[in-house]
């Protein structure tokens, strides 16, 4: 017993103990908090280069296999999220998510001749406003 009361006094024993819980509690932190986050900011700017940069094929329904790959690849990573995302992480909602995927798709429709303009305008709009994405017309 003489030698735990020691072992507490001793400042590098506690300076040792207290450097590992910070550490477990950084990555306690980063695992659960920060990460999630970082990935829903990845996906919205992943959403905003695929709605900028195939925007002119997704409104005139142009067939264009990259574009078809991108909205699908999106629409995809969207349900994965949706799928993975922690239950505390509230600021965005499991159902935007999968509107988000559902709307992808309907682009990816629209690329592949399926759809018509109007689809993809409508499609492309939601998307904008359930990510909150900073847009020019």
């Amino acid at each position: 017993m003489n030698w735990i009361c020691n072992l507490i006094e001793n400042t590098t024993f506690l300076t040792v103990i207290s450097g590992v819980l910070v550490f477990i509690f950084g990555q306690i932190f980063l695992e659960f908090a920060l990460k999630p986050i970082r990935k829903y900011k990845e996906l919205k700017a992943d959403s905003a280069f695929c709605l900028r940069h195939y925007r002119a094929l997704f409104i005139n329904c142009k067939a264009d296999k990259d574009a078809q790959n991108a909205a699908y690849e999106l629409a995809a990573k969207f349900i994965a999220y949706a799928q993975e995302k922690p239950f505390w992480y509230i600021t965005v909602r499991k159902k935007n998510l999968i509107k988000c995927c559902e709307k992808f798709t309907m682009l990816h429709h629209c690329v592949s001749g399926l759809n018509e303009p109007r689809t993809a305008f409508d499609c492309e709009r939601e998307i904008v406003k359930t990510l909150k994405l900073y847009w020019t017309k």
